[in-house]
């Protein structure tokens, strides 16, 4: 599969290229990696906690015209499954979800069998689309995934301290039916990065890294294997400062500096805002592979959000870059 999307990829730049088309088009441009925050998806991920003092709320939305049954699987630090069930939403629908609270739930936004709470754990919920029929009566999920349908959000508070951010959730497309996950150019410039308050200034902070990976039903899911990455802080007059390798095995809960699993190390002295820099050293296998994160950081109540950035390959496999091939836009 891997092989034949990287062909057809090249196929299409090539045939582009000798028919003279210009990459001009607005379609390019709206999902050109293959994921968005803000556009309709097939797949969600989001982090959630519901460890002592920490709530989390999950919104997922169908923009689409059609109704489409949501499989929701919430996954902890090590890639158990705590629970999955099922959610209807019709054209427009939106439910919130808290991880204390919540069960299945048909097209009339009714609960549908035994209440679900999970406490004291941690980690990332999945959320896939599947196409159905009328009113969600019959879920076919692992055959038809609905892409261009789902997007969504998350809240995370910690309210012993008092504070809360939140973020979109990272939505991924489709290829040939299967969701995908970005495929960055790897290599020895391509790096990820977190943007950051001065750690000095910071009264809380959270980093969550995920390890997702392809898996053979079709779907994204957090992978067991462990990604190593080179890190270091580059601050606010680019000098950069070497810190340990950061490690990612399933969902790691990082703080930036400080706690259990800081990323700064305290001997390490770092006084300005910048970015830490994730470059890929063993584990991230291209076009399987990918980082998905998020950083909080709260000064005194007010919490702030950011997403992991990464350097991409120009044209990548996406919905939108096909979908461009195909009407001839570029």
């Amino acid at each position: 599969m891997k092989r034949e999307r990287s062909w057809l990829v090249a196929l299409a730049t090539a045939g582009a290229m000798v028919l003279g088309l210009s990459g001009t088009s607005s379609a390019i441009f709206q999902n050109e990696d293959g994921y968005s925050y803000t556009q309709p998806a097939a797949e969600l991920v989001m982090p959630y906690n519901t460890q002592q003092d920490r709530v989390s709320f999950l919104v997922a939305s169908n923009i689409s015209d059609r109704e489409v049954s949501t499989h929701w699987i919430f996954w902890n630090e090590s890639c158990n499954e705590e629970v999955d069930f099922s959610i209807c939403l019709t054209p427009n629908d939106t439910v919130v979800v808290d991880p204390r609270s919540m069960s299945a739930m048909g097209p009339d936004n009714e609960p549908l069998g035994p209440a679900i709470s999970l406490s004291d754990v941690r980690g990332v919920v999945t959320v896939v689309a599947y196409e159905t029929d009328d009113g969600c009566d019959t879920f076919i999920g692992g055959f038809d995934i609905a892409d261009d349908a789902i997007v969504g959000a998350f809240t995370m508070a910690a309210t012993d301290i008092g504070y809360s951010f939140g973020n979109d959730a990272f939505g991924l497309g489709t290829f040939l039916g299967d969701v995908q996950v970005p495929e960055p150019d790897i290599g020895n410039d391509f790096e990820f990065s977190l943007q950051t308050f001065n750690p000095d200034s910071v009264d809380a902070s959270v980093v969550v890294l995920t390890h997702l990976e392809e898996n053979s039903n079709g779907t994204v899911t957090p992978g067991k294997s462990t990604l190593r990455f080179s890190t270091s802080y580059v601050d606010t007059v680019e000098i950069p400062t070497s810190l340990p390798d950061t490690t990612v095995s399933c969902t790691e809960f990082y703080s930036v500096e400080g706690g259990d699993m800081p990323l700064i190390p305290d001997h390490t002295t770092v006084n300005t805002s910048g970015l830490i820099r994730l470059q890929p050293k063993s584990g991230l296998v291209n076009g399987e592979d990918y980082l998905y994160g998020i950083i909080g950081q709260a000064v005194l109540k007010y919490g702030a959000s950011a997403s992991l950035k990464v350097e991409q390959v120009p044209g990548s496999a996406s919905p939108a870059f096909i979908d461009g091939m195909e009407e001839g836009l570029f």
